[in-house]
């Protein structure tokens, strides 16, 4: 019986002067990528008087959301590179149009990138702008100009 209780007391002074003393805990979380992008119009985008010369003409918002890591562009292209085309084409009549988006002029016969190369939380709005020189109606044959202009965001 001495033995028995000499063999547990051993035993469990054994045990006792293994235990750890400090213990870890890992915690983890995760964020997901968030980009978007939303154009929202003003009025007279639609209703442009093209016989009135126009200079920043403000057509458009666009609201860039973003918590990229690597930062985000955004791309801007007009399908007719810059030019609001007749509605039976170009060989009809068109007028030509400059536009900044923000601050910054907009290569329509291209596509310009606009860059944010820091990471960070991003919730911007900018202005979108026009500038035409208005011709005379005689000038213009009479029916519907347009363009469609295209915002696309991405990571860096």
């Amino acid at each position: 019986m001495k033995k028995s209780a000499l063999a547990l007391l051993i035993a469990l002074t054994a045990s006792t002067s293994f235990a750890a003393t400090q213990g870890t805990l890992t915690l983890r979380g995760v964020v997901q990528e968030l980009l978007s992008i939303d154009v929202q119009a003003e009025s007279v985008a639609t209703q442009l008087d093209l016989t009135q010369s126009q200079t920043d003409l403000k057509v458009a918002t666009v609201n860039e959301v973003s918590n990229s890591k690597t930062g985000y562009k955004v791309r801007v292209e007009s399908q007719n590179s810059g030019k609001l085309n007749h509605e039976d084409g170009s060989g009809v009549g068109s007028v030509t149009y400059t536009m900044k988006y923000g601050t910054n002029t907009v290569d329509l016969s291209s596509g310009s990138d606009f860059s944010t190369t820091t990471a960070g939380n991003y919730d911007e709005d900018k202005d979108v702008t026009i500038s035409y020189t208005g011709q005379a109606q005689t000038a213009l044959v009479a029916g519907e100009y347009s363009d469609t202009v295209y915002f696309t965001i991405s990571a860096n």
